[in-house]
Parts: C-alpha cells; structure tokens; sequence
C-alpha cells in the first residue's frame, strides 16, 4: 500500500528555474528531486510542494508530499537522497503523514522573508541572498505602510492567482520589518500567496522606506480595483521560511 511521505527542503535557488518542473532541461528543484527519487527507489511520484518559488528564490521550509509504494524506511529518506542531490538542496526531514495530508492544500499559513541590503548601490558579499538599495530606509514609514496591508484585502494589484480566473482574496496576518544594522528583512505570513505578491509587497514597501511612496499611495493599491503593474523585488532577496499545518 501507498504511503504518503511528507519532506521538508532547504534549497539555494540561484542556479534553478524555479521549483516547478519543465518541459525542456532547464534545471529546477522539482527535477532535481524527482531524478534523486528515481535513482533511489524506482518510482516517479508526483510531487506536491507548498509554494511554487520561482527562479532565483531560495527555501528554508519548503515542504513536499508525495506517495511512495515501495518500503524504503524514511528516516534514511534524508541521507539516501541527499547523496543523489546536488549541494544546494538539501531533505531536512522525511516522515510518513496522513493519507489526506497535501502540502499545498493542509498549510494553515505561510511565512516568507524578504532580505534588504541598505546604503549599498552593489552587493558582492552574499549578493545572491539580498536586495542592494543605495539609501537607507525610513523603517518607521515602512512599518506604517505594512499595518496598512494586514489584514484580509483583494491583493490583485500585488499579484496573480495561481488559478486561471481563481480569486485574488488573501488574508496577511502579519507584516514585521527588522533592521539589524544594514541588512533588513521584510517578514510576510499569510493563509496564501499570489504569484508574484511577497517580491511585489517588498518592492513597495522599500519605495515607501526609500521616500518614493506615501502611505496614501499604498492605501489606494490596497483598495485598487484592477491589477496594477509594478515591478517586483529581485527574486534573490526572496526566501521560503516556513509553512504551518
């Protein structure tokens, strides 16, 4: 009989395509995974991630379920397939879960995280884990303007639904912005994301620390009633820290 094995993942995103699998070779998180499991066991389940991070977006908790038929133990799940997995992505933890457990679909809440390096015009230590801007930020306007996007609101000017014609209604329940020297991280939980959304919350929110936006320009995307084109965040300031169930 099938079982349900749920893993936890932490991956370095800067040489993928994303998470999810494509039709051509370019190399992705899903693939990397998928060819580990074919080694290792024989089979080629499909793979259900809880956020499909795009290219160049890194994961701490990225959490994956899929169904296994053979009896391969999972505690030996992490070494076996760490073995088979390129450096960058590593299987923290593998357990098996309820038949009805689906890392997408279960999760009650997910929380992202958005590096800022500030007072930097170029970043070249670590620069593919931030965001280098060259002023420093007004973290106080930049807290104002994130109390204004708490809460449940259309975010259809931040983002697209995953679902052609689904609905674009998310509940963010909290904003927290942090500043440890030069470095700030914008932390984002939400029941769910849009394609797009946590990158897009960043960029506005450092264009309100930058003196760009006021907190009435974010009230009105906020209450904005058609999508509104503004440029994202760079996807290498983006991680995928946790998921709750």
């Amino acid at each position: 009989m099938a079982r349900n094995i749920k893993l936890v993942l932490e991956y370095e995103g800067t040489g993928y395509h994303g998470w999810q699998q494509q039709a051509c070779s370019t190399p992705t998180i899903e693939g990397a995974l998928r060819r580990a499991l074919r080694e290792l066991t024989g089979e080629t389940p499909d793979l259900q991630a809880a956020g499909r991070t795009d290219a160049g977006v890194h994961a701490r908790g990225q959490v994956v379920n899929f169904r296994l038929d053979g009896d391969f133990a999972p505690q030996a799940l992490p070494g076996a397939l760490n073995h088979r997995l390129p450096p960058d992505i590593v299987v923290r933890s593998a357990e098996v879960v309820d038949d009805g457990f689906h890392a997408r679909y279960s999760a009650r809440s997910r929380r992202y995280e958005y590096h800022v390096r500030q007072a930097a015009d170029r970043a070249a230590y670590v620069r593919q884990y931030c965001w280098p801007v060259p002023e420093r930020l007004d973290l106080i306007a930049m807290e104002q303007a994130a109390r204004l996007l708490e809460g449940r609101h259309d975010f259809r000017a931040f983002g697209r639904s995953p679902r052609p014609g689904g609905h674009t209604l998310r509940t963010v329940h909290e904003i927290h912005i942090e500043a440890d020297g030069d470095w700030v991280t914008i932390a984002v939980t939400a029941d769910a994301f849009l394609y797009g959304m946590v990158r897009t919350l960043a960029a506005v929110l450092v264009d309100v620390g930058r003196g760009r936006r006021t907190l009435d320009s974010i009230r009105a995307l906020r209450d904005a009633a058609q999508p509104t084109a503004i440029r994202p965040a760079p996807a290498q300031g983006l991680v995928q820290a946790a998921v709750t169930y």
